[in-house]
Formats: structure tokens, C-alpha cells, sequence
């Protein structure tokens, strides 16, 4: 029989934790001190630990690293009292089995329990117990939804791996911030994170930005073998270098980036000499690289490198629970630079705003909250207030407006085969299709093909056969 241990300060939980685990399968004991569970562990073993994060007591980390530093495989679940993107971040790189945010309980604990004690139950392995570091950057990344919880945890354990990640999702979803909370909460947090879009400049242009060059303007080959001016990539050695738009780079800049994903090492425009680096690689892209690697626009072999962990960052429209929260953070900021004194937001404007399509997502809501407190007047954000929401429901953005810019390209793409003289044109514009819903679904279904199928309503065995068509 598996011996579960809970520590459950304050006494308030127990019994629901208890409850999903059932006695004819589980020997479990619940202590209500850290250092009772901590000192029984120098002389028994149990097969899991489950620890409550509670709001207004310590947090699981410090546990956490004292239970791995006895032993480093026995899995650590978390249960939240109160969902943080922080809680979940540093539970995860302190080498959390697993985060469970409260709504989740108690059938997750079961689900996550029953995980953890299968075989090796897929534990991560952490490299080293970093400090608490500085998150302060990872205010932002606000959310308590399903989807965020999981982007929280997957950067918890991904900080410390140095891998390469390539972030994925629509433009303002918040793609930098991901890539700013890998930097800070990694071994690097202490090198410089550098960002540089991609799209900004000209792709020639971008070439001389990111690798500089063998010598200034007018000097000799001599000289720019001696004085070479380097570029955004030498500038984040020893930290992360942040491409956001990759999917703008010329062939050219994709190959030297390449050489530095393989070995660490490029060739500065102007010279043939090998320059080192050590640098962390994050990516973000808003469109599809599958789609531009088979128009010839992006190298596959850079593709993998870079996919070695992927990130999906939903649009609002789909996380709209986490409005009254990202409203709530960006009013508190807005004001404190603004120097105003704002209480609250009304619910009518919370029912409006969870409404709203927010086509250009966090980014736009953000930009909102900052004009509704610089003209409001009483103290408390109303409708009024969001000049978005003044407008008018029939001037907002039609939902069903992606379809018909769907709809509008399948007929220029058909248009496009007809006039080239294809044949066979339904079956490659349906080939199309399926892979991008196929991708669409395992992104947001993290990989899971059993949960994609059922997104799309299909079986697994189709779901898997279009996958190998795909690749």
C-alpha cells in the first residue's frame, strides 16, 4: 500500500484531501507542522507528499527544497489556497510533482496522486535549488484559468533546463513575458535578457543588429579582424537572447542563429572568424512556421531546434476569468504611475469587459485600463470610463470575423491553384486545414492526444493518422 504524507497547517483541508484518496489504497497520515513532517522523513519514507500553500502562511518552496534534500525522487504535490503565477513558477523549479490550484480539488489530487505513484510517475528532475531570484518581472503574467496554470508550471520547470522554447499564440497574448519569467527565474537571472524584435528592422538590417560586424564603416579588413563591433547577441552572453517575431529573419540570419543553437559559436557579417556565446534561445512567433517552412520561408532543421519545448499562449477570448484579475493588476500599476487614487472597478464594467472580443488581447485590455484611470473622476472604474466600451456593442469586433477571414482565404488560395492549373485542388486545401487544426488542438491540449481528439471530434486513430501525414 503507497504512503501518502499531508501537511496541512491550518487544519482546514484535511478531511477533503483525505477523502480523494481512498483508505483501501492509500496509508495516509496528515501532520499540521512542516517540521514534524521534515524530522519523520530522517527516519521513514513515504511514496508522496502533499503540501497546502496557504496564503497567509509560509510557502511550499522552503519544504519543498528540505524534502528534496533528503530525497531528491520522492514526489512533492502542491495544492493552492490561492492560485499565483509565482507559487506555481517556483513550486515547479524547486521540483514540484505537481500545482494544484483549489478549484482543482479534490478529483485532481486524485488524478495527480495516482500519476505520481505510477511507475517513476514522469518526475522532474531539477539541476540545482536555486534562490528565490528576481521575479519581479513576472508581475504581468496574470491568470488563474486552466490554461495559465499550466503555462506557470511548464515555465517552473523549463527555467532551469537552459533548452531552447519557442513561444506560440497571438499577438498580445504576452509571449515576452514567458521569455522574461524563464530568464528570471533560471540560473542566467543574473546575465542580461535581451529582446529584439525581429520584424522592427529590415532583414538586412537585422543581420548587423544581431551578429555586428567585422569592422566600422570605411575600415580596413585588418582592422575589422582586430575592432569588430558586436550585436545584440554578444550583448546577452551568459543571459537569454529573446527573438521575438523569429519567423521575420531572412534564410541567412536563420543559418547563423542555427550555428549558435548547434554549437555556440557564429560567423560575424564580414569575417569568417568563430565567435563564441553563451546564450539561452526563446523565440515567440504569432504565425504559423509549419505553413512558412513549406513556402520555402523557414528552415526545418532551425524549426526543431528551437521547438524543443513549446508554449501556446492563449487569446483573452478564450481565458476570460482572468480579466477582472489582469484589470485589477493593470489599474494598481497605472495608478501608482499616474499617481491617482483608484478603489475599485464597478461590476457592470467587469460584465462589459469580460464581454468585449479583445482582438488584440492583454496588450489592448492594458492599454484600456490605463485610459480609463488618466479620465476618471470618482474614484471607481465604470463603463464610461473604457473608451472601447463607449463605443458601443455595435461597433465592437464581430466574433465571426476570423471565419470569414477564413472562408475569404481558402477562396484565394483556391483561386490561386485554379490559376497555376492544379488538380486535386480540395484535397491539398483540406490537407491544410486538418494540419492546422491538428496542431491548433494538441497545442492547447498540451500535447494530450486523447483530449485533442475530443476537441475536434474526431477518434484518436484519426487524429494519429493525420499527425503522420503531417510529418
Amino acid at each position: 500500500m503507497k504512503r501518502i504524507w499531508i501537511l496541512d497547517r491550518s487544519g482546514e483541508h484535511a478531511e477533503e484531501l483525505l477523502a480523494a484518496l481512498p483508505s483501501h489504497i492509500y496509508d495516509t497520515t496528515v501532520y499540521t507542522d512542516a517540521q514534524d513532517l521534515v524530522g519523520a522523513l530522517e527516519t521513514a519514507t513515504p511514496d508522496l507528499v502533499v503540501v497546502e500553500d496557504g496564503a497567509d502562511r509560509p510557502g511550499a518552496t522552503s519544504l519543498i527544497r528540505a524534502v528534496k534534500a533528503l530525497d531528491h525522487r520522492l514526489p512533492v504535490i502542491v495544492t493552492a489556497e490561492q492560485t499565483s503565477s509565482k507559487g506555481a513558477i517556483e513550486s515547479m523549479r524547486e521540483g514540484a510533482y505537481d500545482y494544484l490550484p483549489r478549484e482543482t480539488l479534490p478529483r485532481g489530487l486524485e488524478d495527480a496522486a495516482r500519476r505520481a505513484l505510477s511507475g517513476d510517475g514522469g518526475l522532474i528532475q531539477t539541476i540545482g535549488s536555486p534562490g528565490p531570484g528576481d521575479v519581479e518581472e513576472l508581475g504581468a503574467i496574470v491568470g488563474r484559468t486552466p490554461e495559465m496554470v499550466e503555462i506557470h508550471k511548464l515555465i517552473g520547470q523549463m527555467a532551469e533546463t537552459g533548452v531552447a522554447v519557442l513561444i506560440q499564440g497571438e499577438p498580445g497574448t504576452g509571449k515576452e513575458l514567458v521569455a522574461r519569467a524563464l530568464h528570471y527565474n533560471s540560473d542566467r537571472r543574473g546575465g542580461p535578457f535581451v529582446a529584439v524584435n525581429c520584424a522592427a528592422v529590415t532583414p538586412e538590417s537585422l543581420d548587423l543588429e544581431l551578429f555586428g560586424t567585422g569592422a566600422g564603416a570605411g575600415a580596413g579588413v585588418a582592422d575589422a579582424e582586430r575592432a569588430p563591433a558586436p550585436g545584440r547577441i554578444e550583448m546577452a552572453d551568459e543571459g537569454t537572447i529573446f527573438f521575438d517575431e523569429i519567423d521575420a529573419m531572412s534564410m541567412e540570419t536563420q543559418a547563423r542563429v542555427l550555428s549558435i543553437l548547434e554549437d555556440g559559436s557564429f560567423e560575424r557579417p564580414g569575417t569568417r572568424r568563430k565567435t563564441k556565446v553563451d546564450v539561452r534561445v526563446v523565440a515567440a512567433t504569432s504565425r504559423s512556421l509549419v505553413s512558412l517552412m513549406k513556402e520555402g520561408g523557414f528552415r526545418v532543421d532551425l524549426f526543431y531546434r528551437l521547438k524543443v519545448v513549446s508554449v501556446f499562449m492563449p487569446p483573452l477570448r478564450d481565458r476570460r476569468e482572468d480579466i477582472p484579475y489582469l484589470v485589477e493588476h493593470f489599474m494598481r500599476r497605472a495608478a501608482a504611475k499616474m499617481h491617482r487614487q483608484i478603489d475599485g472597478l464597478s461590476p457592470a464594467a467587469v460584465e462589459l469587459l469580460q464581454e468585449y472580443p479583445w482582438p488584440w488581447n492583454v496588450r489592448e485590455l492594458e492599454q484600456s485600463v490605463q485610459s480609463a484611470v488618466a479620465f476618471n473622476r470618482t474614484g471607481v472604474l465604470v463603463p464610461d470610463d473604457f473608451e472601447v466600451l463607449r463605443a458601443g456593442r455595435e461597433s465592437w469586433p464581430d466574433a465571426g470575423a476570423s471565419c470569414s477571414d477564413l472562408a475569404a482565404a481558402v477562396r484565394a488560395d483556391v483561386d490561386r491553384r485554379i490559376k497555376d492549373g492544379e488538380s486535386s485542388i480540395a484535397k491539398a486545401v483540406t490537407t491544410v486545414v486538418e494540419e492546422e487544426l491538428v496542431r491548433a488542438a494538441l497545442e492547447e491540449c498540451g500535447g494530450n492526444q486523447v483530449r485533442a481528439a475530443k476537441l475536434l471530434g474526431i477518434s484518436r486513430n484519426t487524429l494519429r493518422k493525420r499527425m503522420v501525414e503531417e510529418v
